[in-house]
């Protein structure tokens, strides 16, 4: 029998820089390797290689072009999407919970004497 071939992914240097450095930052790497749909073994792999504390010194972890102003890196963007996501989904249950109790208490009291 024939083997399957696995076709794996592959990730430039940049991508794996700033995922350690949002990693470096502060989060969590089970959540951010769901988040980027990749492994969180290979969040820990990048972290050994890349990882500088450049973040934990308060200077930024990327590199001169990387650094230009209002130029966001593609692992800060999907991040940011993920946490936009979360927040649109957990908006709209809030709405739809306003709405139910708005239309509870637009109803008339049947028991009311006006």
């Amino acid at each position: 029998s024939q083997k399957t071939k696995v076709s794996r992914r592959s990730y430039d240097e940049q991508f794996k820089r700033d995922a350690v450095a949002l990693i470096e930052g502060g989060r969590k790497i089970h959540p951010l390797a769901r988040e980027l749909g990749i492994s969180h073994w290979n969040l820990r792999e990048w972290k050994s290689r890349y990882g500088t504390g450049a973040v934990a010194a308060g200077l930024q972890a990327r590199s001169a072009p990387q650094a230009k102003l209002d130029e966001a890196s593609p692992v800060a963007m999907a991040a940011e999407l993920a946490d936009l996501r979360r927040e649109l989904e957990t908006t709209r249950r809030q709405r739809d919970i306003l709405k139910k109790a708005l239309a509870i208490v637009s109803q008339e009291n049947p028991n009311s004497m006006i």
